[in-house]
């Protein structure tokens, strides 16, 4: 789940509880998302927004952890009396330090990231934006959602840190 940068999104993130991983960002520098805008981004706003990134469409997974997200909503709002599925594991957050947008058409990574990575060693080497190395920039670093065709000016990849 993507919660913004707000305690609010963290907050109903929580409330939610599903899908484990919570990623708190500012967005992207191509262009806003929903949750991006400031009635949902500002802190003093009463409204929030989160987006679910559930997974691939056509894995059964997707279907269970978007069912489970709605019937969180769904209770966490008082708007229905419904059974979520129990918490597989426990809800980690990863705040995003870095956005790493590709500075040329040469942005090329060193291996298929798939996104939810944990790099465990700072100073790996992720990938080439021409002849500049682009590198984790801290142990356990979490790749979110790597661009599998990045272009020049938009988002390649996000690196995060775990918070308690």
């Amino acid at each position: 789940m993507l919660c913004g940068s707000t305690e609010k999104g963290r907050a109903l993130a929580a409330g939610v509880g599903l899908p484990a991983l919570v990623v708190a960002d500012r967005g992207h520098a191509s262009g806003k998302r929903l949750i991006d805008y400031t009635r949902f981004a500002a802190a003093d706003t009463p409204s929030v927004a989160n987006l679910v990134e559930a997974g691939q469409h056509w894995q059964s997974s997707t279907v269970e952890t978007m069912l489970g997200s709605i019937a969180g909503l769904l209770r966490h709002l008082g708007v229905a009396d419904v059974d979520a599925p129990p918490r597989r594991e426990p809800q980690r957050v990863a705040e995003v330090t870095a956005v790493v947008t590709a500075g040329s058409n040469g942005f090329a990574f060193v291996q298929p990231w798939r996104g939810g990575e944990v790099v465990p060693r700072h100073n790996t080497l992720l990938a080439f934006d021409g002849v500049t190395e682009i590198r984790t920039p801290y142990d356990n670093c979490l790749l979110v959602m790597p661009s599998l065709r990045p272009s020049r000016g938009h988002t390649a990849v996000r690196l995060a840190r775990f918070v308690s």
